[in-house]
């Protein structure tokens, strides 16, 4: 055992020992009477950090003992105490020698330190087990189907201290206090303290879940702790569900909810959250001028309809879903087929596609689509000769009615495979699951092995996967290549003439490049044509992973959560039951994950925190709502934009970044707009917007001529030095979409020096200030006045007009510059580095 457990992600429960040593039972109890090895013993190493994965629940235990995480396999850890070190961790004949006891209560030496005291309860407890005869009982029936924390909410006041109750339902019907057999730890340590005999003491104003671990088993409570103060709450009317149940967490906590934002404030905010742009200033000035009273929810439903949110979206799955590792080897060109992969996605969302009907286009891709091998050779040939042209305009697989890209990516099948399935549709991290029990989760090895098999018959990248027919009209494109090569040498060798005019030779030798390029595509689109094809016939196949626990396989085929396996034949796609699952109703995963993301995209963090951890041990934060807004998202049919709409028109959205006196430390419960910074795209897109500036792009992107950074398709790691804004892309935290990566967070938000340096000094951005093509130009072109020009400087920068003070002191720092083009550099300059520009508030 390891003296100070470490903590990690503030979940990790076997490590809770390092709040004291207070005995477990009080001195005059004895604990179970005749105790258990699977239901009082293992959860004593779990409760004193025994089996913590900082200590002997390590995959290579520690000091040469090993015992399961967080007791998660009572035979094998019997097996370890009975047999290793000779039998001398138990002696039946003489309990109190048995090495066990005596490195636990100190008597002799011990790396983890002294965890308990000789002739305490928990000595007591061991020692009986010991004299017993060290058995093993019968571990099926210590299984527990049902453990619940008591009370489930309890309301306290800040300083109040009240006990939680542990309650264990074991498999063959019996019932027990296991509360002295717990670890405990409170999910925010400033809000809450738990002393290990499960007594919680509240610590600040707020709430947070109070999670119990019973030997491998979680189960969670709530703590409320209201703010002190008798003003009466605020008289805030609430305009849908989402409000009440907003509203009704708030006046529990006695937190004020801030006012409303005003118009141009909303303006700014919906236009950057929908549709990833700033408005322009005509557009805030009719929204300023319009005294409809619905003008809010018809501007939501213009932002809606805007390429701007289908492109946004696109952005967000590339995220998501992670178009990379498409291997040239195999035929493919990342650039293009990470476009083709983007351009799929905007589609789908510009029609609003149903969520369940996008995922099971995504899931259920094939490469025919039903159609014959002749008609997809002719497919993958027309997109190897938009890659050759290196065509911004990809319509070749436009069309698609399935995104087969998706599983043409470098290990998308699989147990890797399922790992992304499962982040990416269910808001799940598994990662840990591939070695042993996740320590922070309740998953383990064969949960996901378990998933994985229904991934292991689509045909892995490089397979050869295609048919006969496939293979003769890939060897049939062979002709056409070697006519290309020879007329491309051809061409080169007649440029070589010396006698030829130096135009007329750089015209043959670009002909001559570009039949080999030509060629070169051909060759790759014979590549895919013979090995490359998605579909529903793999071979037959089992998971398994190799750890330095040995290696572990799963032959059966089990959805995430359920305890039955299911039956899959051979001649069926085994995708098609997971696709089934997903469109259930009561799915415990799906409509959670995405409703939970978008909420995140609006207010920063999720109702569940982060937003693709969805775990019983990181309960929401409003779970009422969640279940609510996932209820009505089913019930309108998957409907991305209706959840958008709902989101959008609550008064809990449109309220003020301003707090108040009682949610000025508030963080979790939404009683103000949270700040956020702009994602990169957007802060980008944000400075050309106020600038008047553009990117560069070169050829191989496949982006048209006046692109917004938004629509960038693929990681920037393939563009350094090639795109203008590749070096801001990385300040400020565009994801590389690591297939290796399964977390949100890889999209980092967190504000960096370097990002402000770059908006000061940056030569990119110094550029399109100065530009004589820029936004400082034109106004100095079409407007007279330094008074308009300084309110359209406003508008452009910061989406509003100036107050009075700014308007005079702007006005005289332009009369007192060296000239109008340099004062007006200066006050755009000025306007980009201020936090106002930086943040969506």
């Amino acid at each position: 055992m390891s003296q100070n457990p470490t903590r990690s992600l503030g979940f990790m429960l076997g490590t809770a020992v390092v709040l004291g040593l207070a005995p477990l039972l009080p001195a005059a109890e004895t604990g179970p009477a005749d105790p258990l090895f699977s239901r009082h013993v293992v959860p004593l190493f779990s409760r004193l950090g025994c089996n913590a994965g900082s200590c002997h629940g390590a995959v290579k235990g520690q000091n040469g003992f090993r015992l399961s995480l967080f007791g998660a396999e009572p035979s094998a850890d019997h097996e370890r105490l009975l047999r290793d070190a000779g039998g001398r961790r138990l002696n039946p004949n003489e309990p109190e020698a048995s090495l066990l006891l005596l490195k636990a209560a100190g008597q002799i030496a011990h790396q983890g330190g002294k965890r308990l005291d000789v002739g305490g309860p928990e000595y007591r407890l061991i020692r009986d087990w010991i004299a017993a005869g060290a058995k093993l009982d019968q571990v099926g029936k210590s299984f527990v189907t049902k453990l619940s924390a008591t009370p489930a909410l309890q309301t306290v006041k800040q300083g109040e201290s009240y006990p939680l109750k542990v309650t264990a339902v074991f498999a063959d019907g019996s019932t027990e206090d296991v509360t002295a057999l717990c670890s405990f730890e409170p999910a925010n340590k400033e809000l809450a303290r738990i002393h290990p005999s499960g007594l919680v003491e509240a610590l600040a104003v707020g709430d947070t879940a109070l999670v119990a671990r019973y030997r491998s088993e979680p189960t969670v409570a709530m703590l409320v702790s209201p703010r002190a103060g008798a003003e009466p709450f605020p008289d805030v009317q609430p305009v849908n569900f989402i409000d009440k149940h907003v509203l009704d967490k708030l006046r529990r906590l006695n937190i004020h909810p801030a006012e409303l934002c005003d118009d141009v404030t909303f303006l700014r905010r919906v236009s950057l959250d929908v549709t990833g742009a700033l408005p322009a200033p005509e557009e805030i000035r009719a929204f300023l001028a319009d005294a409809a009273q619905d003008k809010r929810q018809k501007k939501i439903e213009e932002l809606l309809a805007r390429p701007g949110y289908a492109a946004l979206w696109a952005t967000k799955f590339c995220d998501i879903l992670r178009p990379v590792g498409f291997e040239a080897k195999l035929g493919f060109s990342e650039p293009a087929e990470t476009r083709r992969f983007y351009e799929w996605l905007r589609a789908r969302f510009q029609e609003n596609t149903p969520y369940d009907q996008l995922a099971e286009r995504i899931l259920l891709a094939t490469s025919r689509e039903g159609r014959s091998e002749q008609d997809w050779a002719a497919e993958v040939k027309a997109m190897a000769e938009e890659n050759a042209r290196k065509s911004a305009d990809l319509t070749a697989y436009s069309g698609r009615q399935t995104l087969d890209l998706y599983w043409q990516r470098s290990n998308a099948a699989g147990v890797k495979g399922a790992l992304q399935v499962s982040h990416a549709f269910l808001g799940l991290r598994l990662e840990c699951a591939q070695c042993h029990r996740h320590p922070h989760d309740v998953w383990q090895q064969d949960d996901l092995l378990s998933f994985a098999n229904f991934f292991m018959r689509v045909p892995a990248g490089g397979e050869k996967s295609s048919s006969p027919a496939m293979t003769k009209e890939a060897d049939n494109l062979g002709k056409e290549i070697k006519d290309l090569k020879d007329e491309a040498k051809k061409l080169a060798d007649q440029a070589k003439d010396k006698s030829l005019p130096k135009d007329e030779a750089a015209k043959l030798q670009a002909e001559s490049k570009n039949l080999a390029e030509k060629a070169v595509a051909l060759e790759g689109a014979a590549k895919r044509m013979k090995g490359t094809e998605i579909h529903t016939g793999g071979k037959a196949a089992f998971a398994s992973v190799t750890s330095t626990l040995g290696k572990q396989d799963s032959k059966q085929f089990r959805m995430l959560g359920d305890t039955k396996p299911q039956t899959v034949p051979a001649d069926q796609d085994p995708r098609l039951p997971i696709v089934a699952w997903l469109k259930q109703p009561e799915n415990p995963f799906f409509a959670r994950a995405v409703v939970n993301r978008v909420w995140a995209h609006y207010f920063g963090r999720g109702i569940i925190d982060p937003p693709d951890q969805l775990s019983p041990l990181n309960p929401a934060s409003h779970p009422e709502l969640l279940a609510e807004l996932c209820a009505d998202f089913v019930k309108h049919g998957h409907d991305l934009k209706h959840l958008h709409r709902a989101i959008l028109a609550s008064r809990t959205y449109q309220q003020s970044a301003k707090t108040n006196a009682t949610n000025r430390h508030e963080t979790t419960n939404y009683a103000s707009f949270y700040l956020r910074r702009l994602p990169a795209e957007l802060l980008v897109d944000a400075v050309n917007h106020a600038t008047g500036g553009s990117e560069t792009y070169p050829p191989e992107l496949h982006l048209p001529a006046g692109a917004k950074a938004l629509e960038v398709a693929g990681s920037t790691g393939g563009e350094k030095g090639k795109a203008t804004l590749q070096y801001a892309f990385h300040i400020f935290g565009r994801p590389q979409r690591s297939p290796e990566v399964q977390c949100d967070c890889e999209r980092d938000t967190k504000p960096t020096m370097a990002q402000t340096l770059y908006l000061a000094n940056h030569p990119a951005v110094q550029q399109k200030i100065a530009s004589p093509q820029g936004r400082v130009a034109q106004l100095i072109k079409d407007v007279p006045e330094d008074g308009k020009r300084i309110d359209e400087m406003f508008l452009w920068a910061l989406s509003r007009l100036p107050t009075d003070d700014e308007r005079q002191t702007c006005g005289k720092y332009l009369k007192e510059s060296p000239s109008p083009q340099r004062g007006l550099e200066d006050l755009l300059w000025g306007l980009l580095n201020t936090r106002e520009f930086l943040l969506n508030h």
